[in-house]
Parts: structure tokens; C-alpha cells; sequence
């Protein structure tokens, strides 16, 4: 492909075979060598920088600790006699092999060896640059070696692939007065990792740009592109947007790693309620399926691991997407393009002469694209799509404010899930944990109900990078329409009537209930529930609405 990039160039070698933990330690014992897991052993990050980053990876081994003149090092392969030459000549020390599993080597790479060292020592060869050509208007020609030279691709190459290595899903470049911030977002989360002098910023801006295939000569309006980026043998797809700001251009990049989509319902996080609510759902034959939430929400992987599940070679399966995001064998995927004139509405209209079983349109952005969908939902067609809105409830005013008459709201949607993504605490420095004072008012909770309750926290470890969080699940709000929600719906009664209405039937399930259970299950903590679900006085005014109390701990305590 022409947007093909390849940013790391370490020597392509075959995986060994994936074996089983039990398979590695039983070879290890034939071996007759000690089988080591680095994400469990104590590594010396000193005897780490032993052995440079590209020739690790391409002998598949890690340095562990140094006592005296030798040097345990992990491998897949300890019996590659060559690589033990080499390892001890680089070294200079007797090499102790023991035997590793390769997914567990790689992940160690990712954490151990980190870019960041050497991306500074770039910035600071750039800067030095910069600075000689302010002083110096004699050598201002110099200003296009900086422009398009090597450090500036290195650079941005570096970059890209620590956020991969970091698991960030964007990255964001953002210019100010006098530099220009590199933020990673983690886990929901906007970090900062790196800033530089705001001299780079137009070349550094410009190198992405090209990479997307985008006008390096327009910095007056917005664009989008994309990459193809390849690194540790995966390729890894970015979209990229940049917007003219008054400082300069700021440049987002949406990570979009396949192999990272885990296409299952049984690993979203869904409740055991939620979910059988929800499998009931998407076997209708017809009608209308919504998911609603907020930008980064993970409302596509819920789409996608529903349509793994309903994807079959006796169903029809058309989808409308911006952008196509996974690509699915059976399944045939359109991709939106706006300036060809090939937008959702359009598409929509052309899929319903497909004879699909099954549609799936990205999202819902207007009232066209509302009644073509309601009109497949009508005539036999099973649709899923996704709004956004804040809770499920919200999306039925949501479509009536495009135009939707009600009673079409109510006779054509079975069911309605909200979500958010909820960072859950990392097992390697969880610990119990007492919450107390302004916490336990936002939580609307006393002080004896937290006593009668589990909850935990992150203490921080290099394996969180000291934040105490480690990836993310899913909360979820579930509204099923039965006939009470549809009788509210088509007398335009309000929002908290229609939940009302839901809770007498057990048609519904809150968002703030969810992470509840999950604060106290251990999962998450009880600052994440208020921060991810509603601020505190939304909660409140929930669950007076509601006219409940807060759900009681499960018996037996926390998981």
C-alpha cells in the first residue's frame, strides 16, 4: 500500500511455535534450565541497557539481573548457541540462559525498553540545531536539513511507536507559544510525554502530514488522513486530523490496532443481567438496536464482537462505517466517504436493495439517515446503530427531537445499551482500601455502609507507570422496551418516567449501578465510578428520581 510505513528496523526473523505456560516449563525441565516469566522475576533495569533494544528483540532475549561475571538473560530459544555467543561477546559476561515464552518476552521488550530516552536525545540534536541557526544567518539553509532530514523522521517514528507500546488510542500534538506538547491518552486518560521547543513543531507537523498523505501547504483548514504503520511484525492503522488553531496546528492521531480489538462479548465487562438482556436483543429478526455513549466509549467493539456473534454464512450482514476499523470475513463493509458524495444516508438507501438480514449503520447523525433506518427496522431487517447520547434514555428524546414520530420510536427499537469505559485497578499493586469523607458524600454512601463493603485501590508499580490503573471494561445501562416503556414513549411522557416505567418491569439497569458492583467487586475504584459514570449531583438526582436507595453490597462482600 502506498501509506504503508514501517517505523521500527529491527531484523525480520519467524516466531518460534506458541506453547502452553505448562508445555514451556516441561521443556524447561528437559532442558534442564530454569523457566523464568520477567513479568513476575526482578529485572535490573541498569543490566537492561547491557544489551541494545534492536539486538534483543532480534535474538529474542532479555538481560534479568548480573551476580558477579554472569548474566541471566530470558530467551524463547536458550539452545541458539550463535545468539549466546553474541550475547556474551556485546556483554563481555558469561551468558546464563533460561527459558521464556514469547508472549510474555515481548510484552517485557515493550515495558523494559522504553523510547523515551532516546527521543530526548533527538529533541536535544534538533534543539542545538535550531539554536545555531538563530544564531547564525549564515547557515539559515540549514533550516531545510531540519525540515526533512533524518531527525526529524526518527523522531516522529519514535513517537508513534511508544504510544503503540504504551497502548494509547490517540495521540495529540498541540502547538502553544513557546513549545508544542506531545499527550498520549491511556486507559481514557490525557497524559503528557513529551514537549519540545516550538521551532520543530512545523516540521514535525508536516512529516505527519505527509505520512497521511495529506496538503503539507494547507495550514489554513482542516484535513484528515491516514497511515499504515507496521512495527513488532502487526501493522498498526492511524487516522489522523489536524485543525488550525491560533498557535498553529494541533494534530490528532486515532490508533485503530486490530489485533488489541478483543472480539468477544464475554470480555466487554458486561453484567450477567446486562448480558443476557442483550443476547435476547440481537436475536430478534427485525428491528432496532441503539448504543449510545460518548466519544470513546467502546461502543464499536460492542457492535463488533455483536456482529462476530451474529455473523454467520446463512445471514446476510451489510455494514455502513466511518472508518471500517475491523475487517470481518462474510461480512460485506462499506466505507463512508464524504467527499465522494458516499455518505450514511446514501449508502443506507443502496443496502436496503441488497436483501441484508442484518445492518449495521456506524452511527446515527441525522433525521435521514433516523428514517431510512426505521423504515429497514420496519420491514423485516434487524438494525444496529449507536447515538450519541449520555444514557440510553436520552436516545429516545434524542430521535424524536430528528423528527421521529413516537410511536415509530416505540414500535420499531427493542432496546437501547449506554456504556462507558472504566479503569480497572492493576492487579500487580491492588490493595483494600477505606474511603472516607468528601468521596463517601459523592458516592452518596455513610460511613457504615462503607464499612459493610470491600473497595480497593492502585498503589502504583512500574507496571501502571505508577497511575494504580491497568486497562479498561466496560460499564453498561441496559433499557429494554416492553410494552410499559412503549406506552410512556407514545404518550411523550418524561425521561424519568419512562425509566419508571422500565424498573416496575425490570426492564432497566443504571450505569451508576454497574460500576458500583464493580467498585465492589475489586475491579475498579470508587473515584473512577463518579468520575466515568455522572458527576455527583447527576447521581444524586438519579437516585432521588429513582426514589431507591443505593444497591446493597452482594452478599458475602466483594469478590
Amino acid at each position: 500500500m502506498e501509506d504503508e510505513k514501517i517505523i521500527d528496523s529491527a531484523e525480520d526473523r519467524p516466531l518460534p511455535p506458541r506453547l502452553t505456560e505448562d508445555e514451556l516449563r516441561e521443556r524447561a525441565t528437559r532442558l534442564d534450565l530454569p523457566y523464568v516469566r520477567p513479568d513476575t522475576a526482578t529485572v535490573d533495569q541498569i543490566v537492561i541497557e547491557q544489551v541494545p533494544e534492536s539486538t534483543a528483540r532480534r535474538l529474542r532475549a532479555l538481560p534479568l539481573f548480573l551476580v558477579e561475571a554472569s548474566l541471566s538473560v530470558a530467551m524463547t530459544d536458550p539452545t541458539d548457541v550463535l545468539a549466546l555467543d553474541e550475547l556474551r561477546r556485546i556483554t563481555g559476561y558469561a551468558i546464563l540462559p533460561a527459558l521464556c515464552g514469547e508472549e510474555f518476552l515481548q510484552d517485557a521488550f515493550d515495558r523494559y525498553y522504553r523510547v523515551d530516552s532516546t527521543i530526548r536525545v533527538v529533541l536535544e540534536r534538533m534543539k542545538d540545531t535550531k539554536k545555531e541557526i538563530e544564531e547564525d544567518e549564515s547557515v539559515r539553509h540549514r533550516i531545510d536539513d531540519v525540515e526533512s532530514g533524518h531527525d526529524i523522521v526518527d523522531l516522529v517514528n519514535m513517537i508513534l511507536l511508544q504510544a503503540v507500546r504504551d497502548g494509547a488510542s490517540d495521540i495529540h500534538v498541540e502547538p502553544d507559544d513557546h513549545l508544542f506538547r506531545i499527550r498520549y491518552r491511556v486507559d481514557g486518560v490525557l497524559r503528557e510525554a513529551h514537549s519540545a521547543a516550538m521551532g520543530i513543531h512545523p516540521a514535525f507537523t508536516s512529516r505527519l502530514k505527509t505520512m497521511s498523505n495529506m496538503d503539507i501547504t494547507e495550514k489554513r483548514l482542516p484535513q484528515d488522513g491516514r497511515m499504515l504503520v507496521r512495527t513488532g511484525g502487526k501493522e498498526i492503522d492511524f487516522r489522523v486530523s489536524s485543525l488550525p488553531t491560533v498557535q498553529g496546528e494541533k494534530v490528532v492521531l486515532r490508533i485503530l490496532d486490530q489485533e488489541a480489538l478483543r472480539l468477544d462479548l464475554d470480555h466487554l465487562g458486561f453484567p450477567d443481567g446486562v448480558k443476557q438482556a442483550w443476547l435476547k436483543l440481537i436475536n430478534h429478526p427485525d428491528g432496532m438496536i441503539l448504543v449510545t455513549g460518548p466519544t470513546g466509549s467502546g461502543k464499536t467493539s460492542t457492535l463488533y464482537s455483536t456482529l462476530q456473534k451474529l455473523n454467520s454464512i446463512d445471514r446476510n450482514i451489510i455494514t455502513v462505517e466511518d472508518p471500517v476499523e475491523y475487517n470481518f470475513p462474510v461480512i460485506n463493509q462499506v466505507q463512508v466517504n464524504d467527499k465522494a458524495g458516499l455518505v450514511f444516508s446514501s449508502v443506507l438507501r443502496s443496502i436496503l436493495r441488497q436483501d441484508p438480514d442484518i445492518v449495521m449503520v456506524g452511527e446515527i447523525r441525522d433525521r435521514t439517515t433516523a428514517e431510512i433506518g426505521i423504515r429497514a427496522a420496519l420491514t423485516g431487517h434487524l438494525v444496529l446503530s449507536t447515538l450519541h447520547t449520555n444514557d440510553s434514555v436520552s436516545a429516545v428524546t434524542r430521535l424524536v427531537d430528528m423528527g421521529i414520530p413516537p410511536f415509530l420510536v416505540a414500535t420499531t427499537i427493542r432496546g437501547i445499551l449506554a456504556q462507558r469505559l472504566i479503569r480497572m485497578i492493576c492487579s500487580k499493586c491492588r490493595a483494600r482500601t477505606e474511603p472516607e469523607g468528601e468521596l463517601l458524600h459523592l458516592a452518596g454512601l455513610s460511613p457504615s455502609d462503607a464499612r459493610s463493603m470491600e473497595f480497593y485501590k492502585g498503589n502504583g508499580c512500574r507496571a501502571c507507570s505508577n497511575t494504580g490503573y491497568r486497562g479498561r471494561t466496560g460499564v453498561y445501562e441496559v433499557l429494554v422496551f416492553s410494552h410499559a416503556v412503549n406506552r410512556a414513549i407514545v404518550a411523550e411522557k418524561s425521561e424519568s418516567e419512562i425509566v419508571s416505567a422500565a424498573r416496575k418491569e425490570g426492564a432497566f439497569c443504571r450505569l451508576w449501578d454497574d460500576g458500583m458492583d464493580k467498585a465492589r467487586q475489586g475491579i475498579t475504584t470508587l473515584e473512577e465510578v463518579i468520575r466515568v459514570t455522572r458527576v455527583a449531583e447527576e447521581a444524586e438526582e438519579a437516585r432521588s428520581e429513582a426514589g431507591e436507595p443505593l444497591p446493597a453490597a452482594p452478599e458475602g462482600g466483594a469478590a
